[in-house]
């Protein structure tokens, strides 16, 4: 009888390792002893009375809202890069090339130290850079954001609409009217929800100076735009390339076919070459947001506190020395595998039936 050993065994067998090595090195009631030092930037509150898993935890959500936040903006900003090499344009090309090759060529912890020493040396809150309500500044940047009120009608929207996607998607003869209904509807319940339990509170917040920094809003610390700016660029150049290779793996005879219907060059891009590219794309994609979640611990030369450098603080205070890396390791690997196996489940979906895996 053969044993196949699926990647949910797998992932089961190197976490339970790691939690089974932490306790076997040391005992982990260490963990609720309280830190006795603060975060510099914490996602959540958090006191120098909370204990260590506490303050590990709110380090893990700091890493995940980090990650999160540059996968987004680097897909964005690698998928245009790429169109634009693919566009036909000899000097766009070019720029894209020369793009790709200066971002992905230069180490990365150069550019976070690079990107610090600038939003340092930006002027102070009161001669900061304004922009669309935003402020930028020596400080960081204070840049509108919802209140309790505008996350609880946004939560609301987005589930409800999540919720009517899935029932649709059961009742075939209302497909063709999903790309309006779904909207529709989770924005009159967000806005429902927001009328019903939080009447006369703003959805939304923005940022006012209050004596030397500001007030409202959301503010981003020096040392998170800037490892958030390296990793987007440096993250982007992989990125544009993967798409562009998509795109190349898509035969030109298709692209032809489609064109000599006289579809416009959008139609051609978004119902044919896009959809065609997406089997060569998901998987490397998926690879390369792994490297970026491992690459936040880069954040820890410009005193970012994500989950490595929160881990590095906790050896120095408690000795724990193996424990925590063992803990650290369970937490990093759990994140990767968990946008691994989106990325399966997305390839999964995309494939074009009959084609096997792919």
């Amino acid at each position: 009888m053969r044993f196949r050993l699926t990647t949910g065994t797998a992932l089961t067998i190197v976490v339970i390792a790691a939690l089974a090595a932490a306790m076997a090195t040391g005992n982990l009631e260490f963990l609720n002893d309280a830190t006795s030092w603060q975060l510099g930037f914490s996602v959540v509150p958090q006191a120098p009375s909370d204990p260590y898993w506490v303050t590990m935890g709110i380090a893990v959500l700091n890493t995940i809202v980090l990650a999160v936040v540059a996968v987004v903006i680097s897909t964005v900003l690698g998928a245009a890069v790429a169109f634009i090499a693919v566009a036909g344009n000899p000097a766009w090309t070019r720029m894209a090339t020369s793009y790709v090759q200066f971002f992905r060529n230069m180490p990365l912890i150069l550019q976070a130290l690079f990107w610090f020493a600038v939003v340092s040396h930006m002027p102070g809150p009161r001669q900061g850079l304004h922009f669309a309500g935003a402020v930028v500044s020596n400080r960081g940047a204070s840049i509108p954001f919802f209140t309790a009120a505008g996350l609880a009608a946004v939560g609301v929207a987005i589930l409800v609409a999540i919720v009517c996607l899935w029932v649709l998607r059961k009742l075939r003869p209302f497909q063709r009217g999903r790309s309006v209904i779904v909207p529709s509807i989770g924005t009159l319940c967000g806005l429902a929800t927001w009328a019903v339990f939080f009447p006369g509170q703003p959805i939304w917040t923005v940022p006012e100076l209050t004596g030397f920094n500001f007030t409202g809003g959301v503010n981003l610390p020096t040392e998170l735009i800037s490892i958030l700016i390296a990793l987007s660029l440096f993250g982007s150049a992989y990125v544009a390339e993967i798409v562009r290779g998509g795109f190349e793996t898509v035969p030109k005879g298709v692209i032809e076919a489609a064109r000599a219907l006289a579809l416009p060059a959008w139609v051609v891009e978004a119902k044919v070459r896009v959809p065609l590219a997406l089997r060569a794309i998901i998987l490397p994609l998926g690879s390369q947001y792994t490297t970026l979640i491992k690459a936040t611990s880069i954040g820890l030369a410009i005193g970012f506190t994500d989950l490595f450098a929160v881990t590095l603080m906790s050896i120095n205070q408690s000795g724990h020395t193996i424990s925590l890396l063992c803990v650290m390791t369970a937490c990093f690997v759990l994140l990767n595998q968990a946008v691994v196996s989106i990325a399966n489940v997305l390839n999964h979906e995309f494939k074009i039936p009959g084609t096997g895996g792919h």
